[in-house]
């Protein structure tokens, strides 16, 4: 928790932006003082929009105000390594939206400077930082399911294909880009770095990446992952282990609820109290012990993980923690872990098709 609250400048307008402003109203550790955009006019209108009070202006002017903490780069992808190198040069820790840039040199060069300066900076991957993601994380730490085997994560949204958006730009959007980059955090969250990935990637007419579906091995988890911008997908993810599985409520990056089911296959420890337990009552003039088949049935507990808002002030309290604590990285998500993602998916798109 920091002393007094960490004043956010926002740069950007657009449905992102709108929502991380929504939600420092959730937060702990921050509040919103400026908004920034190459646009001027927009940027009064969005700050009219969450208080009187908040600043606006051209970027390059909310940049230099003295009482802007730590800027959010809610912007389109291209912009996201430019406008963070721009707030890093003027002294600002910066916390940049997703991708952390659209290529792998662009992102190194976001880290470098950071490094270079001393400031801390970190991609927004809120995800990592929902309440469901951090209780899933230490269920497996927990061992609620045994050693970890496999990841199925899937996010799919029906979006059709409008030439001139950004989202479809061949080079710095594409399903992959927008939507991949989760189930390759998640995985990388969870398991550590990719041992190996294989990818099957199809491109819609113009080039951009419609829909993908990744395969990577972490150490003995084997992950499936998918995403794509043609049907409405299912959104959950589930990880299995050597006793039970864990799935995860849709959308995945931040769940309501999560359910845990247990079995006892290969828990030798498992079977046999239950079994010594059923004797037991058997002695005692009860009903005969169940067979193993019944033993071995499922047990499942649905758990909700509610959460504020949307979610996203959840990363802006982590930053501010970080911040207030020197830090120059974030501990649950440092760069190398962003760099690692664009890795991936750049691999994916190379070998892809």
């Amino acid at each position: 928790m920091t002393a007094s609250p960490i004043r956010w400048g926002i740069i950007g307008t657009g449905h992102i932006a709108r929502r991380f402003a929504g939600d420092l109203r959730h937060s702990a550790t921050g509040r919103l003082v400026a908004v920034g955009s190459r646009d001027a006019g927009k940027a009064a209108a969005f700050a009219a929009q969450f208080g009187d009070e908040i600043a606006s202006g051209e970027t390059a002017a909310v940049l230099e105000r003295g009482d802007v903490d730590a800027v959010y780069v809610g912007t389109v992808n291209r912009a996201h390594a430019p406008l963070a190198l721009s707030a890093l040069e003027a002294g600002k820790p910066v916390l940049v939206e997703k991708p952390l840039a659209p290529t792998w040199r662009d992102a190194e060069a976001v880290r470098a400077a950071a490094s270079a300066r001393g400031l801390l900076a970190m991609e927004a991957m809120w995800m990592v930082f929902t309440p469901g993601i951090i209780r899933l994380k230490a269920m497996l730490a927990e061992g609620a399911i045994g050693s970890a085997r496999s990841l199925s994560a899937n996010l799919s949204y029906a979006r059709p294909y409008r030439p001139g958006e950004e989202i479809f730009d061949p080079e710095t959007g594409g399903a992959l880009l927008d939507l991949g980059v989760y189930p390759v955090a998640l995985a990388l969250h969870l398991f550590g770095a990719a041992d190996e990935t294989a990818a099957i990637v199809e491109r819609n007419g113009a080039g951009s990446v419609r829909q993908a579906s990744l395969i990577s091995r972490h150490g003995q988890v084997l992950t499936k992952l998918s995403c794509g911008f043609e049907t409405e997908g299912p959104n959950g993810a589930t990880v299995s282990g050597e006793h039970g599985r864990i799935a995860l409520a849709g959308p995945f990056f931040c769940p309501p609820s999560l359910t845990l089911t247990r079995h006892f296959a290969g828990s030798r420890l498992d079977y046999r109290d239950e079994r010594a337990a059923a004797t037991s009552g058997d002695a005692a003039g009860d009903q005969p012990p169940p067979s193993r088949p019944a033993l071995n049935a499922p047990k499942a507990e649905t758990l909700p993980t509610p959460f504020a808002g949307s979610g996203l002030q959840y990363q802006a309290d982590h930053f501010a923690e970080c911040l207030c604590a020197g830090l120059v990285e974030s501990p649950l998500h440092p760069l190398s872990r962003s760099l690692a993602a664009l890795r991936i998916m750049e691999q994916a798109q190379r070998s892809g098709g």
